[in-house]
């Protein structure tokens, strides 16, 4: 007897299994439960929620739990500020395109309430939507320059006009020649020399720092998703501002210019051999690999490419487009392509569909003494936008790649200075700020600028502004002082003249020309070209002014 009911006492495999299934059902019932009703639409994913987003995001997506009804979700989709746009579907995804760059500095609400589903609107029935309400900003307003004085000379400075705030990035003991900031402007690619040791005042290193900004960019759902423990993995602290990390050294080579790409991941240095001047050339350094110098016939100046797959170097009388995905072969590589009569690339578009290049006019003998600006695209085409009798110093796109803006001088008559003795036909360079309509070619003087060697100028990410750094006049003579910074906001040309039409403190007259002036340029087809109105000179000084990304 004993021993029977022992044997009934003991669990059974198949009453284990089923004691199992009944538990994890129940488990998975309960969390149904608890996940709330399913019977009511929401937004599953939102691609910028809590994000940090720049000029290179140009659309979020919006994923719904249940097939919507379109025309309820666009009619009822507010963003605060507004931001216009365009919207298309796929499924239950939502996408909401910008027609127009993200303003930066700003915070920004994404709201949807009162949206139907699918399923309810062809039925005429109830429809519960849960109400979504969600953020999301774009970047700092900031940038970059060379201190000039006092404890900022000759540093790398970050200036976040979002906070009003400087900060010094660099040791005293570098002496920063030039700089690029990184994608997401937590770190800057800078050379310098070390001002400490005599020996090394002309032998640059190549170094990196960390800014202190803290970049939170959308997820990218169509890259590759990190494995699973590196998702669950604590994240790193993020980087105090300052920190130096030093990338290439000057022991056998000397380092000169150098360009990163556009996804931060490639660096390419023109480096010359210390012991044989006649070993020169640009040297490839990517991420996580040592330095390698690229097989191909020596250079000049150079670009990488957006696709940060190719570089624009310049070769004899032209520029060569070279690969830098190939492997290393021996000898010489092959450019991919190869553009005679372009001496310099000043600028490329962020898609990589044109370039602004200059043709310094040496086969034409009735422009010889000309420089002309080219815009070439990837289609082949070439078009001529602009011949100056003086330079073309700079030009660089805007991020509607609708307008070029352009640095370039002019030759006027030099004026009389009674103290000098001067010829008859004396002339000097007379610096412009010019804006081109790339869809029509048209070309409009925006600034004049005082006459000096050194300018530079650099166009804000969101196109809304742009920073120009010239040498301030100090003395009667014409000698120069530190140089200054100066903030242009642009706006568009009807914009402007509407403003100022509305300004009913002016007297009558002045009020009627004005608005004549922008009926003019609305009629002419020139009132979206951009102006320049109040510039402001910063209280602080220093060189090659760029903003972050």
């Amino acid at each position: 007897m004993a021993r029977r009911r022992s044997r009934r006492s003991r669990s059974q495999p198949l009453d284990r299994l089923a004691m199992t299934v009944i538990a994890g059902l129940s488990l998975a019932l309960g969390l149904l439960i608890l996940s709330g009703d399913h019977a009511t639409a929401r937004v599953r994913d939102f691609t910028w929620q809590d994000r940090q987003v720049g000029a290179e995001d140009q659309a979020f997506l919006l994923t719904f739990s249940r097939p919507m009804d379109v025309a309820s979700v666009e009619q009822n989709l507010t963003l605060d500020p507004p931001l216009p746009g365009k919207v298309s579907w796929a499924g239950r995804r939502m996408a909401y395109t910008l027609t127009e760059p993200l303003p930066y500095g700003e915070s920004f609400s994404v709201s949807l309430k009162g949206a139907r589903d699918r399923y309810a609107s062809l039925t005429a029935g109830a429809s519960r939507f849960e109400p979504f309400q969600s953020q999301f900003e774009t970047r700092p307003r900031a940038f970059l320059y060379i201190g000039a004085e006092d404890d900022e000379a000759n540093r790398l400075v970050l200036a976040d006009l979002s906070r009003q705030e400087r900060t010094i990035l660099t040791p005293k003991n570098l002496s920063v020649m030039a700089f690029e900031p990184y994608p997401l402007g937590d770190k800057v690619l800078f050379s310098a020399s070390d001002s400490s040791q005599a020996s090394n005042l002309l032998n640059q290193q190549i170094y990196t720092v960390t800014t202190g900004l803290t970049p939170r960019p959308p997820i990218d759902f169509a890259a590759q998703r990190p494995p699973l423990w590196q998702q669950l993995w604590p994240q790193k602290k993020a980087a105090t501002s300052g920190e130096t990390t030093l990338v290439l050294d000057s022991s056998t080579y000397q380092n000169l210019k150098f360009d990163l790409s556009a996804d931060g991941q490639t660096i390419v240095v023109q480096r010359v051999n210390q012991q044989n001047p006649a070993d020169f050339g640009p040297w490839i350094v990517r991420q996580g690999s040592d330095p390698q110098p690229i097989e191909t016939e020596p250079g000049g100046d150079f670009l990488i490419a957006p696709d940060s797959q190719s570089l624009l170097l310049l070769q004899g009388q032209g520029t060569a487009i070279i690969d830098l995905g190939a492997e290393k072969a021996r000898g010489p590589s092959q450019p991919l392509d190869f553009l005679p009569n372009y001496g310099r690339v000043l600028d490329l578009a962020a898609d990589g569909s044109a370039a602004a290049m200059v043709n310094f006019n040496q086969d034409d003998p009735e422009k010889r003494f000309t420089e002309s600006l080219f815009l070439v695209t990837n289609q082949g085409r070439e078009e001529e936008l602009l011949q100056v009798s003086g330079a073309i110093v700079d030009a660089q796109f805007d991020p509607t790649r609708q307008f070029l803006y352009v640095l370039a001088s002019e030759l006027v008559e030099a004026p009389v200075e009674a103290d000098t003795l001067q010829s008859e036909d004396a002339y000097v360079e007379q610096p412009l700020l010019l804006v081109v309509t790339l869809a029509d070619g048209e070309t409009r003087p925006l600034l004049r600028l005082p006459q000096q060697q050194r300018m530079h100028m650099s166009v804000a990410p969101d196109g809304r502004s742009l920073l120009l750094d010239l040498a301030r006049q100090t003395t009667p003579e014409g000698e120069t002082g530190a140089p200054v910074i100066w903030h242009l906001p642009l706006v568009s040309l009807a914009a402007a003249a509407s403003a100022a039409g509305a300004d009913t403190t002016a007297g009558a007259a002045e009020t009627e020309d004005r608005t004549e002036v922008g009926d003019a340029a609305t009629k002419d087809g020139a009132g979206s070209m951009p102006t320049v109105t109040d510039p402001e000179e910063f209280p602080f000084s220093g060189l090659q002014a760029t903003w972050l990304p």
